[in-house]
């Protein structure tokens, strides 16, 4: 029995290295929404006869591969979550202790179904983040294109700030999910040791 509770503690540890992971990952979405916000700028200065600098919109386009990058990085931590969750309850399962401390092993599960809820949510917001970014981007290309005119820009130039303006919303309710999904982590532990050890 104690080679499966030892394995069920270092299951429930392993949830920790999601804080750092989590915390980093909202660090980079910070830097897709200034970047988007820099975007969002540039669309506001499109005024009617101005053509806008070659340079425009270089926000929009430098966000996607941040976001592409946060997304990598929570599809890795969700599959870690899911597979530290099985296996946590596998060997809560063979020790004996879920029918034993049936309300402990209930708050565990409700605290590991929250933190993957929070993730999945992350995710959600970041996908849609990163459409929004590229139909955004798309809409740069067009208003830069030669010979575009400045009528063209002044005209598209609402379009992209619009959906730049949704991708940081997205963006901002990601960071939001994934710091809601760290007191979730620290929970589970609790109620994991709890499990093992109350």
């Amino acid at each position: 029995m104690a080679e499966w509770r030892n394995m069920a503690a270092g299951a429930a540890g392993g949830s920790f290295t999601y804080i750092n992971e989590t915390t980093a990952i909202a660090g980079s979405i910070i830097v897709a929404r200034l970047q988007y916000g820099l975007a969002a700028e540039d669309c506001r200065g499109f005024g009617p006869g101005v053509h806008p600098p070659p340079n425009a919109g270089q926000g929009a386009s430098a966000g996607g591969p941040i976001i592409d990058l946060a997304i990598a990085r929570v599809k890795r931590v969700r599959r870690l979550h899911a597979v530290l969750g099985n296996v946590f309850s596998l060997c809560v399962a063979r020790i004996g202790l879920q029918g034993n401390a049936l309300g402990r092993w209930n708050s565990w599960q409700l605290q590991h179904a929250d933190a993957a809820r929070r993730a999945e949510t992350a995710l959600q917001r970041l996908l849609s983040a990163r459409s929004h970014g590229h139909a955004a981007f798309s809409v740069f290309q067009v208003m830069l294109r030669p010979p575009s005119p400045p009528a063209v820009a002044h005209a598209w130039a609402p379009a992209a700030e619009q959906l730049l303006l949704r991708a940081i919303d997205d963006l901002a309710a990601a960071e939001a999910a994934l710091g809601q999904m760290r007191p979730a982590i620290v929970a589970q532990y609790i109620h994991a040791w709890v499990l093992l050890h109350g």
